[in-house]
This record gives C-alpha cells, sequence and structure tokens, in this order.
C-alpha cells in the first residue's frame, strides 16, 4: 500500500489548500516553456482550488473538490460526460461532500484516527466487490483516469464515520430474544409467499421543509438510472441506507421485512424494473427489482463462496506479456481440476497476487465477478475475466447455500445494524442542523 502520509488529500486546512493553488498557479506563471494546454489546465486547477464552493464549520470544499467528485461518479455510474449531466448532478455531489465532512470532522472530535491499515482493509474490500485483482486499485484509478485524492477522501470519510458510530452507538444496541422471536414468526409466517431480490437508493427527509429539495434530487437519480446509469455506483454515493456500502443490494427481502408501503410498491413491480420515487415516514426510496422467488427455495444470493484466483496482470511492475499469459493459460486448462491444483501452481509460479482469497458472500460480489462466480460448479475454472489490471482466472472451491430461514444470529445482526443506522442517521441530521454551512455557489 502507498504511504498515506505523503498522499495530498482533499480535506485540507484552508492555508495548505491556498499554499497548493499558489504553487500551481506560480507554475503556469513560472514556466517558460510548456506543452500546449498544460498551461490552461493547470491555471484552470489552480483557480478551482482557490474558488469557495461551501465552508462547513472551519472546513472548506472547493470547487475542485466538486469537478473531481463528479468525474469519479461519471466514471463509475456511465453518466453522459456532457455540461448538462455536469449541472444536473452538482447539488447532489455537494450534499455528499458536506456529509462526508461532517463524518471526518465527527471522528475526529471523537478521536478516530484512520489507519493506514483502516485504508487497506477498505480498499481491499472494495477491489473485492469490484472484481479488481487484489493490490490493483491504483491501476484502476489510474485506467479510469478519476482523482486519486477524491477517492481516497470518500474511503476515508466512510471509514471514519464507521468507527464513529461504534463509539457512540454499539454500546447502546441491545436485541432481546424476544425481538428476535417475533421476526422469525413473522418470517415463518411468510413461507410458500413472494421474496424480492433488491436494492435500494435512499434519501431521508430530515425536516419536512426539504420535502420538495429532497424529492427532486430522488428524481434526478432515477432520470439517470432510466437513461443507462449504473444503480450500485449512485446507491454508493448518494444513498443513506446501511445498503450503500453494497452498492445499494439488500438481497433477498422476505415479506414483513420492509415498510409496508415498499413491499407494496414491490409486489406491484416486475423484474428489473425501478421505482418512482416511494415516500415513507423518513424519506424516499428508489426501489431496483432484479427477481422474485417463493421463500422455500435455495437461496444462492445468501451463498458465501470460498475462492481461489489466479492473476494475470497486464500493467504495473509485475506484468507480464500476452504470450506469457496465454502460455499460463494453456497450463491452467490442461493441469488445474481442483482448487489445490490452482494453489499449487500460482505457489510454484509465483504469480502475484494468487491464491486462496478466502470465503466471500455473494452478496458483496458485484458485476462480471459477480457473475462468473454465481455460474461456476465446485472446481470448476472460470474464462479469464478481463479486469483494468490484466486478467483474472478464478475458482470455487465450496459453496455454502443457506436454506429458506436466516438464523437467529443472523436475525439478531440485522436487527442491531439496522438500529445502528437509525441513530447513526439521526446523529448526521444532528450534525447537520448544528453545523456553520455556508454553500456559495
Amino acid at each position: 500500500m502507498q504511504d498515506l502520509a505523503a498522499t495530498p488529500l482533499f480535506r485540507l486546512p484552508r492555508p495548505a489548500r491556498v499554499v497548493k493553488a499558489l504553487l500551481l498557479a506560480s507554475a503556469v506563471a513560472m514556466a517558460g516553456v510548456v506543452v500546449p494546454g498544460t498551461a490552461p489546465r493547470a491555471q484552470q486547477e489552480a483557480d478551482m482550488v482557490l474558488r469557495i464552493a461551501a465552508v462547513v464549520n472551519d472546513d472548506v470544499i472547493s470547487v475542485y473538490d466538486i469537478e473531481a467528485r463528479t468525474e469519479i461518479l461519471i466514471a463509475s455510474a456511465g453518466l453522459p460526460d456532457t455540461a448538462e449531466t455536469r449541472t444536473r448532478i452538482r447539488d447532489q455531489v455537494l450534499r455528499a461532500l458536506i456529509d462526508e465532512t461532517l463524518k471526518l470532522q465527527e471522528g475526529e472530535r471523537l478521536g478516530q484516527s484512520v489507519t493506514d491499515e483502516d485504508m487497506a482493509s477498505a480498499i481491499a474490500q472494495i477491489e473485492q466487490q469490484n472484481g479488481i485483482p487484489p493490490g490493483g486499485f491504483e491501476d484502476f484509478i489510474q485506467v479510469t483516469g478519476v482523482d486519486r485524492g477524491s477517492a481516497l477522501r470518500q474511503i476515508r470519510a466512510e471509514v471514519s464515520w464507521v468507527k464513529a458510530v461504534q463509539i457512540l452507538f454499539r454500546d447502546r444496541v441491545d436485541i432481546s430474544e424476544e425481538q428476535v422471536d417475533l421476526v422469525m414468526e413473522r418470517l415463518e409466517a411468510a413461507r410458500g409467499k413472494p421474496e424480492h431480490l433488491v436494492s435500494e437508493i435512499f434519501l431521508p427527509v430530515d425536516n419536512p421543509a426539504d420535502d420538495g429539495r429532497v424529492l427532486e434530487n430522488a428524481q434526478r437519480l432515477l432520470a439517470q438510472l432510466r437513461n443507462g446509469a449504473s444503480f450500485a455506483p449512485l446507491a454508493r454515493q448518494f444513498s443513506h441506507s446501511p445498503s450503500a456500502a453494497n452498492g445499494g443490494r439488500l438481497g433477498w427481502v422476505r415479506q414483513g421485512e420492509l415498510d409496508k408501503t415498499l413491499e407494496d410498491a414491490l409486489l406491484a413491480m416486475e423484474p428489473n424494473t425501478i421505482s418512482n420515487p416511494i415516500r415513507t415516514v423518513s424519506g424516499y426510496h428508489i426501489l431496483a427489482l432484479a427477481d422474485r422467488r417463493r421463500t422455500a427455495e435455495p437461496q444462492p444470493e445468501r451463498a458465501r463462496l470460498t475462492v481461489s484466483q489466479l492473476a494475470l496482470p497486464s500493467r504495473g511492475p509485475k506484468a507480464m506479456s500476452q504470450a506469457t499469459r496465454d502460455e499460463i493459460k494453456t497450463v491452467v486448462a490442461n493441469t488445474v481440476k481442483t482448487c489445490a491444483d490452482l494453489n499449487r501452481l500460482a505457489k510454484e509460479m509465483n504469480v502475484p497476487n494468487s491464491g486462496p482469497v478466502g470465503t466471500v458472500p455473494v452478496q458483496r460480489l458485484e458485476g462480471p465477478m459477480r457473475d462468473v462466480l454465481m455460474n461456476l460448479d465446485e472446481n470448476q475454472v472460470s474464462e479469464p475475466l478481463q479486469t483494468p489490471g490484466g486478467e483474472l482466472i478464478l475458482m470455487v472451491c465450496d459453496r455454502q447455500v443457506p436454506g429458506g430461514m436466516p438464523t437467529r444470529d443472523e436475525i439478531r445482526e440485522r436487527l442491531t445494524n439496522e438500529r445502528i443506522e437509525a441513530l447513526a442517521n439521526r446523529r448526521l441530521r444532528t450534525l447537520r442542523q448544528q453545523a456553520l454551512i455556508d454553500v456559495r455557489i
């Protein structure tokens, strides 16, 4: 992992922001001969850093911050990179940056520093969810062209907030056996009834006066989704649900698990459709229904997969030539019959980022990685999966598929997480209300 102490983070104290801007401006002014287009670009970035978009208590959000985060959103969600798109999502991006700043400030207030190990763990989870080879995050940033500092700031804010929430609320939540019994009884009564494979984006309405603004934001997100934007990146960026970390995925939802308004909406939807914004007591929801089934069936979407992999990097210090990668793929096809074979080959060939991955919940997987692993039998070698850093050969060593009913521990964990998330959202709402927020654009 890179040295984060040497990384220019976007949440800089105000003097540091000014120094950065002056350095950019000075570089333009002092250059006697420049490559065409370099000076205007550097001057433009300097101007954006100096322009203040908002002040949150004592921290500044610059116009450059908004532009950098917009680049990430456009790249990850597949939005058209047009002036209209940038104007449409600017307010949403600014609100997300304000919330991130409040989360970072709360973490600092509670003395919750984000360590290099915290960041490495969070980045590893992002790599796993997006089919990026272990250690390939930096290559992914370079390939997509997004701003590294902005991406790291977003990760740092979420890690800081998770740690702050645990400090504030973990000991305040106690789920009783009676509460678990009630859920078990409700789920038992729902046997044989439809359950839904759902993702969501949730936008809270903290104040009734904000209802119109939140609905307008929900309608903008819906328009982007119906114009082809990917659901998961938008959910990660804008949703205030616990599922945001998993791209909005709720997994298979049974009758009785959601607000009745949402359940009624799901029953009226067809698979592979997205709902209009749905108002509940707490805010607006956008639901994506992927599939529907009866409850008594096995649940492969909740399976836990033990996985091994063979990474074939095409870039970076250990990049392989196409000929070498083709030779390894031939060896795999001819000799690998089990995960033990794949792990042995990875060790013998000293292939980086290869071997046992561990046990991975299917619900944490997304995109091509999820599709490949879901369709593999145990000890079946996958076709090479193209990634930003090269190719990846996968194998499922073991698949644990739960039955129709969750365990008591799973129910208790879910109830605990729901309660903590409700308290966390309430705390964030209080932070917004108490903060001095000066929006200047």
